[in-house]
């Protein structure tokens, strides 16, 4: 069995009783695993969805976009 999360780094957001998102990174930032990649699981099954169904949320979407990255290449004289 993996890692659980802390999702305990989450609570500042479910108290502010918005709406919000996170990105991947933000999320394997805060809770120190990464996302699931699983939408499926995600939604419906993962300890992060149990979690946002206690304080009243729900997972409306999972976006997935590409990434697009650039990278610097230098060469000396």
């Amino acid at each position: 069995m993996g890692k659980h999360p802390n999702l305990n780094e989450l609570e500042y957001l479910f108290e502010k009783g918005v709406d919000f998102h996170l990105t991947a990174r933000e999320y394997e930032k805060k809770t120190g695993i990464p996302l699931p990649k699983d939408k499926n699981y995600i939604k419906n099954g993962s300890a992060l969805a149990r979690r946002v169904a206690e304080h009243g949320f729900e997972i409306i979407e999972i976006q997935e976009k590409p990434v697009i990255e650039r990278t610097v290449y230098f060469k000396k004289k």
